[in-house]
C-alpha cells in the first residue's frame, strides 16, 4: 500500500489594527504588510473563531522500497518527516483543490521548512 508523507496547516489569522499615514493608499498597504516597517506590537491577537479549515499544502509519496528504519542519519539520529518531505528528492504530489492545494500546481513549495 503507498505511504505519502503530507504536510498539513491550520491558518489561524492575527489581526490588528494599525494607523498608518502615507501618500497614497497603495503606499498605506505596502506598510502594512512589511512586518520590519511595521512591527506586529503585543496588543495583536489570535482569532481562532476565523480560522480557516485545515488544508493540505505538500506531499510526497514514499518509493516502495523505502524502510522506516531509514529514518535515521548516518548518527542512528531520527530525521523528522520535514527532512523527507523536504530534503529526500521526492517529487511533489499534486494537491486537489478539494483539499486546499494550487501551490504543488503551481510549483510553488508549501510553507513548511522550504
Amino acid at each position: 500500500m503507498p505511504r505519502y508523507i503530507i504536510e498539513r496547516q491550520y491558518f489561524v489569522p492575527m489581526f490588528e489594527h494599525i494607523m498608518i499615514d502615507a501618500p497614497t493608499f497603495e503606499d498605506a498597504c505596502r506598510q502594512a504588510v512589511d512586518d520590519l516597517s511595521q512591527l506586529w506590537s503585543e496588543e495583536a491577537e489570535l482569532c481562532f473563531d476565523d480560522a480557516r479549515p485545515t488544508t493540505v499544502t505538500y506531499a510526497v509519496q514514499l518509493p516502495d522500497d523505502y524502510k522506516p528504519d531509514e529514518e535515521q542519519d548516518e548518527f542512528g539520529i531520527d530525521r523528522p518527516l520535514s527532512s523527507l518531505l523536504y530534503c529526500a528528492g521526492l517529487d511533489p504530489l499534486s494537491i486537489p483543490n478539494e483539499f486546499g492545494g494550487t501551490r504543488a500546481e503551481a510549483g510553488e513549495p508549501g510553507v513548511g521548512f522550504a
